[in-house]
C-alpha cells in the first residue's frame, strides 16, 4: 500500500490528511496543537489516524514553527549581524513610514529590532553598487569579531555586506574566517538569501533567516528523528510559501522560504479544487483558530508576491502565495475598550487555555463562544462530538465581558462580537481583492479552515462574489491542498538596466544559468522528471520606488520578446493601480525562476447519488441571524449524509466532523458529485 499524508499545524488545531494513493480513501483527524512542542502534536494525529509510517511514502509538513519563534523572540540575544562599517543601525533606522494606527498617535514606537544593537557588529570592506571591491575584508577585525561572537554565546549570524548583490566575495570570505574560528555557527549569507538590490530588506530577510535557521534545524531534525522511529523512511517534505514543497534539509539551508508555509497549502488547494470544478477565478479565505487569511487564485494559478512581513515594519524577501491576515479567527478575544467600544482581537485564547467554551478555565468571551450562544455551534458535535464545548461558559463569559459593561443582553452582546468580526474580515477581503485590482463579482468565495464555512456565506454575498464555494473537508483542506503540492525551488538574480540597454546575451546566459542550477536543486529533493519553469522579472518606470514582477517568455529571449516583457509589465502596473506610463523608459532590476517538478494530484473521493437530503438531516435548532435580529429553526443536516445532486435552501446549518456550514435565508446550496457545496448568491 502506498501512503500520502500532509500535517499542517495551526494556532488551535493540528491537522492530517492520509490519502490512500490505490484506493483512493482519505483519513482525516484533527487534534489540538502543542505549542510548548509542537511535534507531540503532529504525532498525535498520526497515532489518532492509526497511520502506519512504513507504508508511507511521501510526508508534507506546513508549520507555523518559524513565524512563532519571530514574534515570540525566543532567540533573543543568540543572533548576530555583521555588516559593512557604517551600516550598523541599518535595522534601526527601518523605513519612514508608519502603520495607518500610528499616523496620528504621538506614543507610537517602531518594532523592536530582532537583533539589539549589542549585536550588531561592524567589519572594514567595501563594494561598489557595479561590484567592484573597493576595499579587501579585514581579516583580523573579522576574526576578532569572530571570536567575540562565540565567547558571547551567539549560535546564529547573519552576514550583509554592502552590494553584495553584485559581488559576494568579501561576505564569501568572512563566512570562510567564522566558520574557522566558530564551525559551530549557523551562518546565513545576504547573497546567497536574498541578492537584491535595497539595503534594508535585504538586511532584514538575512537577518530573519538567520534567527530561524537553528529553530529549524533544531524542529526538523527532531519530527525526522520522531517519524523515522515509527518507520517512515519517505524524505520528509515542507511546504514552502511560494506554494511548492522542499526537503526539510532544505528548509533547514534556506527556513525563509517556510514562513507561513501552512496558509500556503489552502490556496493551493484552492486552485486545485478549482480546476476540478472549471473555476479559474477564486477568493480564497481561511478562517482557523487565530487568523483570517485571503488569497486569490487569478486565471487558475495563486497570485505570487514577491516578500512578506513577518510583523509591521519587518520585511522578508522571498516568493510568497499573496495573502491578507488579520487576527481574526475563532478563538480571537472579544473586549470592550475604555471608551466603551466593542472590539474583536488582535489577542487569541489560541489552543491553550482556548475560548471559554473549551472548559478550560477560559473566561475570556471569543468569536467561537459567540457562535455558540447564537446556536450556530453545537456544543455536542464539535470535532464530531469527541470534543464537547461548555455552553454554559460560553454565555456567562459573554454575558460578563461584554453585554454587562455595555448594556445589552447576552444575545445582543454575541450578535455584536460576530459584527465587529465580520466588518474587519469583509475589509480584509477587500483588501485582498479589490485593493489588488480584482472585481469579486468576477470571483466565487471558496470558504475552509475550521470557522471559515460559519461566515462564509454572508462575506461573499456582501463583497459581492458570483458563488461561494464550501470543499470537502473544509476544516482538514490546507492538509489537503499540500497533498496537491508540486516540488518547487524559486531563485533570484539582481541585474539592474535600462530597457533599452538590455545585454541580451547576458540575459539568457543568466536565465540559462538559473535553469541548470534549479533543476539540480529539484533533483536533489528527489524530482525525476521533466521541470516547468516559470520566469518572471522585476521591472519598473525610470526612478520608480518599487517594482512589479512581470511575466517572461521562455527560450532564447530576442528583441521581440523584450518588447512583450515591456507590454506585460504595462498591463501588470495597470492591472494593480489603474494606470500605466507607456510612453515612460523603463528599468530591469532583477529576474526570478521558478522550477516546478509536478506530482500526482490527489483525487477527491465520489459522494453517493440522491435527492432526499431526509437521510442527512439531524434535527432542528434555533440559530440567531445578525441581518433579521432574530433566531430562525433551522434544519440541521450531517453533511456525511448528503448525497450529490440534493438542494438545500437556506436558513440552515449542515454539520460535519471538521467545520460546521450556516446557509443564510435566501442562498440555496447544491452538493456536487465530489461532496463540494457549491451555493449561488443573489
Amino acid at each position: 500500500m502506498e501512503f500520502r499524508v500532509a500535517v499542517d499545524i495551526g494556532g488551535t488545531f493540528t491537522d492530517l490528511c492520509s490519502l490512500d494513493a490505490v484506493s483512493g480513501q482519505m483519513t482525516l483527524t484533527k487534534s489540538p496543537t502543542t505549542p510548548r512542542n509542537p511535534i507531540d502534536g503532529v504525532m498525535n494525529c498520526v497515532t489518532k489516524a492509526g497511520i502506519d509510517l512504513h507504508e508511507v511514502n511521501q510526508f508534507v509538513h506546513g508549520t507555523t514553527v518559524g513565524i512563532n519563534a519571530i514574534k515570540q523572540r525566543s532567540l533573543e540575544g543568540q543572533v548576530a549581524l555583521v555588516t559593512t562599517k557604517g551600516f550598523r543601525d541599518v535595522l534601526e533606522i527601518m523605513r519612514t513610514n508608519r502603520p495607518l494606527a500610528g499616523l496620528y498617535n504621538i506614543q507610537w514606537q517602531k518594532p523592536i529590532p530582532l537583533i539589539p544593537r549589542r549585536h550588531r557588529l561592524e567589519v572594514t570592506e567595501r563594494v561598489n553598487a557595479r561590484g567592484e571591491v573597493i576595499r579587501n575584508l579585514d581579516k583580523k577585525e573579522s576574526e576578532k569579531i569572530s571570536r567575540q561572537l562565540r565567547r558571547e554565546g551567539v549560535i546564529s549570524v547573519a552576514v550583509c555586506f554592502l552590494h553584495s548583490y553584485a559581488n559576494d566575495r568579501n561576505e564569501e570570505e568572512f563566512r570562510g574566517v567564522l566558520k574557522r574560528a566558530y564551525p559551530q555557527a549557523y551562518i546565513s549569507l545576504s547573497s546567497e538569501v536574498n541578492p537584491q538590490v535595497r539595503e534594508y530588506e535585504r538586511t532584514s530577510t538575512v537577518v530573519i533567516d538567520a534567527y530561524l535557521k537553528p529553530v529549524a534545524d533544531r524542529y526538523f531534525t527532531a519530527l525526522e528523528n520522531g517519524l523515522s522511529e515509527g518507520g517512515l523512511s519517505a524524505p520528509l517534505m515542507v511546504m514552502r510559501c511560494s506554494g511548492g514543497v522542499m526537503t526539510a534539509k532544505t528548509a533547514k539551508t534556506y527556513p525563509v522560504h517556510m514562513i507561513e508555509s501552512g496558509p500556503a497549502g489552502g490556496v493551493l488547494g484552492s486552485q486545485f479544487l478549482g480546476k476540478i470544478l472549471g473555476l479559474e477565478n477564486l477568493i480564497a479565505i481561511d478562517m482557523g483558530g487565530t487568523t483570517f487569511k485571503v488569497g486569490v487564485v487569478d486565471r487558475g494559478a495563486p497570485r505570487h508576491a514577491s516578500g512578506g512581513e513577518v510583523e509591521w515594519g519587518v520585511p522578508y524577501r522571498a516568493p510568497v502565495i499573496d495573502l491578507s491576515e488579520i487576527p481574526a479567527g475563532g478563538g480571537s478575544i472579544a473586549w470592550v475598550d475604555n471608551g466603551g467600544i466593542l472590539r474583536v482581537g488582535p489577542e487569541s485564547a489560541g489552543a491553550e487555555p482556548g475560548p471559554a467554551s473549551y472548559g478550560k478555565g477560559a473566561n475570556n468571551p471569543t468569536i467561537t463562544d459567540a457562535n455558540v450562544v447564537l446556536g450556530r455551534l453545537n456544543p455536542d458535535y464539535f470535532l464530531g462530538g469527541e470534543m464537547k464545548l461548555d455552553a454554559e461558559a460560553a454565555e456567562e463569559a459573554v454575558r460578563m465581558k461584554i453585554a454587562q459593561p455595555l448594556g445589552l443582553d447576552t444575545v445582543e452582546a454575541a450578535a455584536g462580537i460576530i459584527l465587529v468580526a465580520n466588518s474587519v474580515m469583509l475589509e480584509s477581503m477587500r483588501v485582498g481583492s479589490v485593493e489588488r485590482g480584482y472585481d469579486p463579482r468576477d470571483f466565487a468565495t471558496i470558504c475552509y479552515g475550521g470557522a471559515g464555512p460559519v461566515v462564509g456565506g454572508i462575506l461573499a454575498r456582501d463583497l459581492g462574489c458570483s458563488q461561494l464555494i464550501v470543499p470537502p473537508y473544509p476544516g482538514i483542506f490546507s492538509a489537503i491542498g499540500m497533498l496537491a503540492a508540486d516540488i518547487r525551488f524559486d531563485s533570484l538574480r539582481s541585474y539592474m538596466s535600462p530597457t533599452n540597454r538590455i545585454d541580451l546575451d547576458r540575459l539568457n546566459k543568466i536565465y540559462k544559468e538559473m535553469e541548470t542550477a534549479a533543476f539540480a536543486q529539484l533533483q536533489d529533493q528527489g524530482f525525476k522528471g521533466t521541470p516547468t519553469f516559470m520566469r518572471t522579472a522585476d521591472l519598473r518606470y525610470e526612478e520608480q520606488n518599487y517594482e512589479v514582477e512581470t511575466p517572461v517568455p521562455g527560450g532564447e529571449l530576442t528583441e521581440d520578446d523584450l518588447k512583450t516583457i515591456i507590454e506585460n509589465f504595462h498591463k501588470e502596473h495597470r492591472k494593480l493601480y489603474s494606470h500605466a506610463k507607456t510612453d515612460e523608459p523603463t528599468e530591469l532590476v532583477a529576474v526570478r525562476l521558478a522550477a516546478i517538478g509536478a506530482t500526482p494530484k490527489p483525487e477527491l473521493p465520489r459522494v453517493s447519488t440522491g435527492h432526499d437530503e431526509s437521510i442527512a438531516r439531524k434535527n432542528d435548532r434555533n440559530v440567531y441571524f445578525e441581518d433579521l435580529k432574530k433566531f430562525i429553526l433551522c434544519q440541521i443536516y450531517e453533511r456525511s449524509k448528503l448525497a450529490a445532486g440534493i438542494r438545500i435552501t437556506g436558513p440552515a446549518v449542515i454539520e460535519e466532523v471538521s467545520s460546521t456550514f450556516v446557509l443564510y435565508p435566501n442562498q440555496t446550496a447544491t452538493v456536487m458529485e465530489n461532496g463540494t457545496i457549491i451555493v449561488k448568491l443573489p
